[in-house]
């Protein structure tokens, strides 16, 4: 199911693929955009866990999962700090900061004074994923947040960082955030596979909610990156 994933539209989208290309006619504009926008999905990460949680029956997996809750409010192990420390990044850069503030700290640092209204677009996808994790079975919500969300996003954001260093003057500390969550959400990835793996040897029906929940996600992530690049095209 994980190479399932990482073959879905959402991962592979033309968007992303212009992003990193430097194929919109003003880069700082569509990054500045994209940021707007994005952030109202980033804000609710916590809901999106907070959610999952709650649909947990072992403690263990809840224990795991809490641990990711933590680590979104800037409390970081020290295998994380060493691992983030060799990508340049320094501790004061993360430690005690939530994640949602980093996202925020790199939205001001690309905006320069732009202000975007949340579009339609965003406020769906945010709304749609908290609704089907809230109402979801226990195999689907851990399909929904593992596989289609933690496992993929060091590849999805592999080119927006490629495309901010290429296209702004932003230092690393700019945009910390996604390199933070390229090698973070990595290791929150393996976890959750590993939580989604249990479930699924529990039964067949469990295996196929695993991957309903994560081709739900992850189609939810697509039909926004077709949203926005058409948005984006006509700034």
């Amino acid at each position: 199911m994980e190479d399932i994933a990482l073959q879905h539209e959402a991962v592979h989208h033309s968007y992303l693929q212009k992003l990193s290309q430097g194929e919109f006619s003003d880069m700082k504009k569509a990054l500045a955009y994209f940021a707007s926008q994005y952030e109202c999905y980033s804000a609710w990460f916590p809901k999106y866990l907070h959610a999952v949680i709650e649909k947990l029956s072992s403690p263990s997996h809840k224990a795991h999962l809490l641990e990711n809750l933590e680590e979104e409010k800037g409390h970081l192990p020290e295998n994380d700090l060493k691992a983030i420390r060799a990508m340049g990044i320094d501790d004061e850069w993360v430690l005690g900061i939530p994640h949602p503030t980093l996202f925020h700290q790199f939205k001001n640092a690309i905006s320069s004074g732009q202000t975007f209204e949340m579009n339609k677009a965003v406020e769906n996808w945010r709304n749609s994923f908290l609704a089907y994790l809230e109402n979801c079975s226990e195999a689907e919500a851990v399909g929904a947040i593992g596989l289609g969300t933690e496992s993929v996003v060091k590849h999805i954001y592999r080119p927006i960082i490629e495309s901010i260093s290429m296209h702004t003057e932003l230092t690393i500390r700019d945009y910390v955030f996604f390199p933070l969550h390229t090698e973070v959400d990595d290791e929150h990835g393996k976890v959750l596979l590993a939580i989604a793996n249990d479930l699924a040897s529990q039964s067949k029906e469990n295996a196929q909610l695993v991957r309903k929940g994560m081709e739900t996600a992850l189609d939810l992530r697509a039909e926004f990156w077709t949203k926005l690049e058409l948005e984006t095209n006509a700034l």
